[in-house]
Protein backbone atom coordinates (compact mmCIF):
# COMPACT_ATOMS: atom_id res chain seq x y z
CA UNK A 1 0.00 0.00 0.00
CA UNK A 2 1.27 3.28 -0.90
CA UNK A 3 2.32 6.29 1.28
CA UNK A 4 -0.88 8.49 0.40
CA UNK A 5 -3.60 5.66 1.50
CA UNK A 6 -1.50 5.77 5.34
CA UNK A 7 -1.54 9.46 5.28
CA UNK A 8 -5.44 9.73 4.65
CA UNK A 9 -6.02 7.00 7.22
CA UNK A 10 -3.95 8.68 9.76
CA UNK A 11 -6.45 11.53 9.79
CA UNK A 12 -8.71 9.02 10.79
CA UNK A 13 -7.79 6.76 13.68
CA UNK A 14 -5.44 7.71 16.85
CA UNK A 15 -2.43 5.91 18.15
CA UNK A 16 -3.88 2.16 20.03
CA UNK A 17 -7.26 2.44 18.69
CA UNK A 18 -10.21 0.39 16.57
CA UNK A 19 -12.55 2.64 15.12
CA UNK A 20 -15.68 2.24 13.31
CA UNK A 21 -16.12 4.23 9.95
CA UNK A 22 -19.48 5.97 8.27
CA UNK A 23 -19.52 2.86 6.05
CA UNK A 24 -20.61 -0.04 8.54
CA UNK A 25 -18.67 -3.02 7.19
CA UNK A 26 -15.29 -0.53 7.60
CA UNK A 27 -13.59 -0.71 10.65
CA UNK A 28 -9.79 0.72 11.02
CA UNK A 29 -7.58 0.10 13.71
CA UNK A 30 -3.91 0.82 15.07
CA UNK A 31 -1.41 -0.33 17.86
CA UNK A 32 1.63 0.81 18.64
CA UNK A 33 2.91 -2.19 20.56
CA UNK A 34 4.05 -5.63 19.71
CA UNK A 35 1.47 -8.53 20.17
CA UNK A 36 2.81 -11.96 20.70
CA UNK A 37 0.90 -14.67 19.46
CA UNK A 38 -2.69 -14.61 20.79
CA UNK A 39 -5.81 -16.58 19.97
CA UNK A 40 -8.91 -14.25 18.33
CA UNK A 41 -12.01 -15.23 16.41
CA UNK A 42 -12.04 -13.74 12.53
CA UNK A 43 -15.15 -13.49 10.64
CA UNK A 44 -16.01 -13.55 7.28
CA UNK A 45 -13.02 -10.41 6.38
CA UNK A 46 -10.41 -9.12 4.67
CA UNK A 47 -7.59 -7.38 5.98
CA UNK A 48 -5.72 -4.73 4.46
CA UNK A 49 -2.50 -4.03 6.48
CA UNK A 50 -1.10 -0.44 5.33
CA UNK A 51 1.69 -0.31 8.08
CA UNK A 52 3.50 -3.38 10.20
CA UNK A 53 2.58 -6.63 9.58
CA UNK A 54 0.47 -9.11 11.02
CA UNK A 55 1.49 -13.26 11.14
CA UNK A 56 -1.54 -15.76 11.82
CA UNK A 57 -1.55 -19.51 12.37
CA UNK A 58 -4.07 -21.98 12.00
CA UNK A 59 -3.38 -25.06 13.06
CA UNK A 60 0.14 -26.03 11.06
CA UNK A 61 -0.89 -22.90 8.57
CA UNK A 62 0.96 -19.74 8.86
CA UNK A 63 0.28 -16.65 6.66
CA UNK A 64 1.97 -13.50 6.94
CA UNK A 65 0.05 -10.65 6.14
CA UNK A 66 1.68 -6.50 5.17
CA UNK A 67 1.24 -3.96 2.84
CA UNK A 68 1.92 -6.08 -0.03
CA UNK A 69 -0.69 -8.97 1.38
CA UNK A 70 -4.11 -8.62 2.13
CA UNK A 71 -5.85 -11.80 3.98
CA UNK A 72 -9.14 -12.80 3.02
CA UNK A 73 -11.19 -15.10 5.57
CA UNK A 74 -14.77 -15.87 3.92
CA UNK A 75 -15.73 -18.28 6.72
CA UNK A 76 -15.23 -17.75 10.89
CA UNK A 77 -12.79 -19.32 11.96
CA UNK A 78 -10.13 -19.16 15.16
CA UNK A 79 -7.08 -18.11 14.32
CA UNK A 80 -3.99 -17.05 16.52
CA UNK A 81 -2.31 -13.56 14.96
CA UNK A 82 1.30 -12.12 15.97
CA UNK A 83 1.57 -8.27 15.99
CA UNK A 84 4.15 -6.85 15.08
CA UNK A 85 4.56 -3.00 15.79
CA UNK A 86 6.31 0.05 17.42
CA UNK A 87 5.57 3.66 18.04
CA UNK A 88 8.34 4.64 14.93
CA UNK A 89 5.88 2.08 12.86
CA UNK A 90 2.33 1.42 14.08
CA UNK A 91 0.86 -1.76 13.06
CA UNK A 92 -2.74 0.17 11.14
CA UNK A 93 -5.03 -1.64 8.88
CA UNK A 94 -8.41 -1.68 7.28
CA UNK A 95 -10.99 -4.51 8.33
CA UNK A 96 -13.73 -5.26 6.02
CA UNK A 97 -16.39 -7.35 7.01
CA UNK A 98 -17.89 -8.94 3.72
CA UNK A 99 -20.87 -8.55 2.86
CA UNK A 100 -22.27 -11.53 1.34
CA UNK A 101 -24.96 -9.91 -0.89
CA UNK A 102 -22.66 -7.58 -2.81
CA UNK A 103 -20.09 -10.36 -2.93
CA UNK A 104 -22.78 -12.97 -4.11
CA UNK A 105 -23.41 -10.27 -6.76
CA UNK A 106 -20.32 -10.18 -7.99
CA UNK A 107 -18.91 -13.42 -8.00
CA UNK A 108 -22.70 -14.56 -10.31
CA UNK A 109 -21.25 -12.05 -12.70
CA UNK A 110 -17.64 -13.60 -12.98
CA UNK A 111 -16.16 -16.14 -15.45
CA UNK A 112 -15.82 -19.50 -12.54
CA UNK A 113 -13.00 -21.18 -14.95
CA UNK A 114 -10.61 -20.84 -12.00
CA UNK A 115 -13.03 -22.59 -9.58
CA UNK A 116 -13.80 -25.04 -12.00
CA UNK A 117 -10.33 -25.90 -13.18
CA UNK A 118 -9.77 -26.24 -9.29
CA UNK A 119 -10.96 -29.37 -8.14
CA UNK A 120 -9.97 -30.14 -4.46
CA UNK A 121 -11.42 -28.73 -1.63
CA UNK A 122 -9.55 -25.33 -0.65
CA UNK A 123 -8.56 -24.39 3.12
CA UNK A 124 -11.05 -21.13 3.59
CA UNK A 125 -8.93 -18.71 4.51
CA UNK A 126 -6.11 -17.25 2.10
CA UNK A 127 -3.69 -14.23 1.01
CA UNK A 128 -3.23 -12.69 -1.75
CA UNK A 129 -0.83 -9.85 -3.73
CA UNK A 130 -1.88 -5.99 -3.53
CA UNK A 131 -2.57 -4.97 -7.14
CA UNK A 132 -2.06 -1.53 -8.60
CA UNK A 133 -6.26 -1.84 -9.01
CA UNK A 134 -6.95 -2.29 -5.93
CA UNK A 135 -4.74 -0.04 -3.93
CA UNK A 136 -6.13 2.72 -6.30
CA UNK A 137 -10.00 0.57 -5.46
CA UNK A 138 -8.53 1.69 -1.47
CA UNK A 139 -7.31 4.73 -1.82
CA UNK A 140 -11.04 6.21 -3.48
CA UNK A 141 -12.69 4.05 -0.20
CA UNK A 142 -10.07 6.00 2.63
CA UNK A 143 -11.50 9.33 0.53
CA UNK A 144 -14.76 8.67 0.80
CA UNK A 145 -14.47 7.67 4.36
CA UNK A 146 -13.66 11.33 5.81
CA UNK A 147 -17.24 12.64 4.25
CA UNK A 148 -20.50 10.63 5.74
CA UNK A 149 -22.41 12.03 2.41
CA UNK A 150 -20.21 10.37 0.27
CA UNK A 151 -19.84 7.18 2.48
CA UNK A 152 -23.69 6.65 2.63
CA UNK A 153 -23.95 7.47 -1.01
CA UNK A 154 -20.69 5.47 -2.74
CA UNK A 155 -19.88 3.42 -0.03
CA UNK A 156 -21.38 -0.04 -1.89
CA UNK A 157 -20.15 1.21 -4.72
CA UNK A 158 -16.70 0.89 -3.53
CA UNK A 159 -16.69 -2.20 -1.59
CA UNK A 160 -18.81 -3.73 -4.79
CA UNK A 161 -15.18 -2.56 -6.46
CA UNK A 162 -13.10 -3.79 -3.63
CA UNK A 163 -14.70 -6.97 -3.66
CA UNK A 164 -14.60 -7.70 -7.34
CA UNK A 165 -10.94 -6.98 -7.17
CA UNK A 166 -10.51 -9.96 -4.27
CA UNK A 167 -12.92 -12.38 -6.41
CA UNK A 168 -10.10 -11.93 -9.84
CA UNK A 169 -7.19 -12.63 -7.16
CA UNK A 170 -4.82 -15.13 -7.91
CA UNK A 171 -5.89 -17.20 -4.53
CA UNK A 172 -9.78 -16.91 -4.65
CA UNK A 173 -10.63 -20.34 -5.69
CA UNK A 174 -12.73 -20.79 -2.08
CA UNK A 175 -14.68 -17.68 -2.35
CA UNK A 176 -16.17 -18.69 -5.35
CA UNK A 177 -16.80 -22.03 -4.49
CA UNK A 178 -18.48 -20.90 -1.30
CA UNK A 179 -20.95 -19.22 -3.49
CA UNK A 180 -21.84 -22.23 -5.28
CA UNK A 181 -24.47 -24.02 -3.18
CA UNK A 182 -23.65 -27.91 -3.69
CA UNK A 183 -20.01 -27.52 -3.35
CA UNK A 184 -18.27 -29.15 -0.48
CA UNK A 185 -16.79 -25.37 0.62
CA UNK A 186 -20.21 -23.91 0.69
CA UNK A 187 -21.77 -26.55 2.61
CA UNK A 188 -18.56 -26.58 5.47
CA UNK A 189 -18.92 -22.99 5.75
CA UNK A 190 -22.56 -23.43 6.23
CA UNK A 191 -21.57 -25.38 9.43
CA UNK A 192 -19.29 -23.30 10.18
CA UNK A 193 -22.00 -20.64 10.78
CA UNK A 194 -24.57 -23.13 12.67
CA UNK A 195 -21.71 -23.84 15.25
CA UNK A 196 -20.26 -20.29 15.51
CA UNK A 197 -24.49 -19.52 16.71
CA UNK A 198 -25.06 -22.16 18.58
CA UNK A 199 -21.47 -22.61 20.31
CA UNK A 200 -23.46 -22.85 23.73
CA UNK A 201 -25.63 -25.91 22.65
CA UNK A 202 -24.95 -29.48 22.58
CA UNK A 203 -23.95 -29.28 18.79
CA UNK A 204 -23.79 -33.15 17.37
CA UNK A 205 -21.56 -34.24 14.48
CA UNK A 206 -24.27 -36.96 12.97
CA UNK A 207 -26.14 -34.22 12.62
CA UNK A 208 -24.39 -31.25 11.73
CA UNK A 209 -23.19 -33.77 8.78
CA UNK A 210 -26.51 -34.59 8.16
CA UNK A 211 -28.15 -31.48 7.69
CA UNK A 212 -25.74 -31.07 4.60
CA UNK A 213 -26.58 -34.54 3.33
CA UNK A 214 -23.08 -35.62 4.00
CA UNK A 215 -21.52 -38.84 5.77
CA UNK A 216 -19.91 -38.53 9.31
CA UNK A 217 -16.52 -39.42 7.61
CA UNK A 218 -16.68 -37.18 4.58
CA UNK A 219 -18.05 -34.52 6.69
CA UNK A 220 -15.10 -34.85 9.11
CA UNK A 221 -12.54 -34.78 5.86
CA UNK A 222 -13.67 -31.87 3.94
CA UNK A 223 -14.13 -29.81 7.50
CA UNK A 224 -10.28 -30.40 8.45
CA UNK A 225 -9.59 -29.19 5.09
CA UNK A 226 -11.06 -26.23 4.97
CA UNK A 227 -10.62 -25.11 8.71
CA UNK A 228 -7.43 -27.12 8.91
CA UNK A 229 -9.40 -28.64 12.47
CA UNK A 230 -11.42 -31.32 13.42
CA UNK A 231 -15.30 -30.38 13.92
CA UNK A 232 -14.73 -31.09 17.65
CA UNK A 233 -10.94 -29.05 18.00
CA UNK A 234 -13.38 -26.14 16.34
CA UNK A 235 -15.99 -26.35 18.81
CA UNK A 236 -13.54 -26.08 21.69
CA UNK A 237 -12.08 -22.78 20.07
CA UNK A 238 -15.23 -20.82 18.88
CA UNK A 239 -16.38 -21.77 22.68
CA UNK A 240 -12.78 -20.53 24.41
CA UNK A 241 -12.82 -17.43 22.62
CA UNK A 242 -16.37 -16.60 23.35
CA UNK A 243 -15.53 -17.02 27.26
CA UNK A 244 -12.45 -14.93 26.86
CA UNK A 245 -15.01 -12.05 25.92
CA UNK A 246 -17.92 -13.29 28.30
CA UNK A 247 -14.91 -13.02 31.16
CA UNK A 248 -13.56 -9.45 30.11
CA UNK A 249 -16.32 -7.65 28.75
CA UNK A 250 -19.55 -9.45 30.53
CA UNK A 251 -17.37 -9.78 33.82
CA UNK A 252 -19.02 -13.02 34.38
CA UNK A 253 -17.92 -15.40 37.11
CA UNK A 254 -15.79 -18.74 36.23
CA UNK A 255 -18.59 -21.63 36.44
CA UNK A 256 -21.40 -18.44 35.12
CA UNK A 257 -19.30 -18.64 31.80
CA UNK A 258 -18.37 -22.22 31.66
CA UNK A 259 -21.85 -22.88 31.82
CA UNK A 260 -22.96 -20.24 29.24
CA UNK A 261 -20.90 -21.75 26.35
CA UNK A 262 -21.59 -25.08 26.63
CA UNK A 263 -19.56 -26.67 28.97
CA UNK A 264 -20.88 -29.44 32.13
CA UNK A 265 -17.76 -29.02 34.05
CA UNK A 266 -16.15 -25.75 35.05
CA UNK A 267 -12.95 -27.44 35.88
CA UNK A 268 -12.77 -28.72 32.66
CA UNK A 269 -13.47 -25.18 31.05
CA UNK A 270 -10.57 -23.99 33.27
CA UNK A 271 -8.17 -26.75 32.07
CA UNK A 272 -9.13 -25.78 28.85
CA UNK A 273 -8.99 -22.12 28.87
CA UNK A 274 -5.63 -21.88 30.58
CA UNK A 275 -4.00 -24.67 28.06
CA UNK A 276 -5.35 -22.39 25.10
CA UNK A 277 -4.41 -19.07 26.38
CA UNK A 278 -1.61 -20.01 28.91
CA UNK A 279 -3.35 -18.46 32.13
CA UNK A 280 -6.35 -19.13 33.62
CA UNK A 281 -10.04 -17.84 33.12
CA UNK A 282 -9.60 -15.90 36.40
CA UNK A 283 -6.78 -14.13 34.96
CA UNK A 284 -8.35 -12.98 32.04
CA UNK A 285 -10.15 -9.63 33.07
CA UNK A 286 -6.40 -8.31 34.53
CA UNK A 287 -4.89 -9.78 31.41
CA UNK A 288 -7.43 -7.68 28.87
CA UNK A 289 -6.98 -4.81 30.96
CA UNK A 290 -3.14 -4.94 30.96
CA UNK A 291 -3.00 -5.22 27.07
CA UNK A 292 -5.52 -1.99 26.39
CA UNK A 293 -2.97 -0.24 28.72
CA UNK A 294 -0.28 -1.43 27.01
CA UNK A 295 -1.81 -1.18 23.37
Amino acid sequence: MNDKILEEINKLVKENSLIKTNITEVNLYKTTTFLPRTPLTYDFCLVFVLQGKKIGYISNKRFEYDCKNYLVVPATLPFECETYASKEEPYTCILININKDIMYEVISFISNEKSKNCKSVQTAVFQDKVTQDLENSIYRLVKILQSKEESAILGNSILREIFYRIAIGENAHFLHKMFLENKMESKITRTLKIIHNKYNEHLDIPTLAKEENMSVSSFHSHFKKVTTLSPLQYIKKIRLNKAKDLLTRNNLQVNETAYAIGYESSSQFSKDFKSYYGYPPKEAKASFNLSLSQG
